[in-house]
């Protein structure tokens, strides 16, 4: 019996981190880690920024695995942060599912007890932009930071 590696790769530049990775719950857990230490090493002040960016970082990342890539290790997830000089902090999250009907579920008005459908709620509390594109299987995120610090 053969077994496929399970792929976590890397690249950090200046001004962004990317992570390519086997959709494993497993990997959230590092991919997070790794971008708070980079975004702390990157933007001093940020502090009380961590926990929205961090909370929304993995929403969107455990939906990329869990309902794009139906937990498949075999399929991979992209996740890129960028900073823009005094200005932001942009992600991407993108997995190989087949997308959603993103437009559908913005505006839906879920029970406060619901533990699921929560994810673009979250976003709008805490980032300033979201968006998908029309497939519905990459997610674009944006949080204005630097007039907040």
């Amino acid at each position: 019996m053969s077994f496929k590696k399970l792929i976590f790769d890397v690249l950090q530049t200046a001004g962004s981190i990317s992570f390519t990775f086997s959709s494993t719950m497993g990997n959230i857990d590092d991919v997070c880690e790794r971008t708070t230490n980079y975004i702390q090493s990157k933007i001093k002040g940020i502090e009380a920024h961590l926990f929205s960016i961090n909370l929304v970082i993995r929403e969107g990342l455990t939906n990329a695995v869990r309902h794009g890539n139906k937990s498949d290790p075999e399929k991979i997830v992209r996740f890129l942060l960028t900073i823009t000089e005094n200005e932001s902090i942009h992600l991407m999250i993108e997995d190989q599912g087949g997308g959603f009907d993103w437009r559908k579920l913005q505006n839906l008005d879920l029970p406060e007890n619901n533990d699921h459908g929560r994810g673009i709620m979250i976003m709008k509390a805490y980032f300033s932009h979201y968006s998908y594109n029309d497939k519905g299987n990459i997610l674009y995120l944006e949080k204005d930071i630097f007039s907040k610090i």
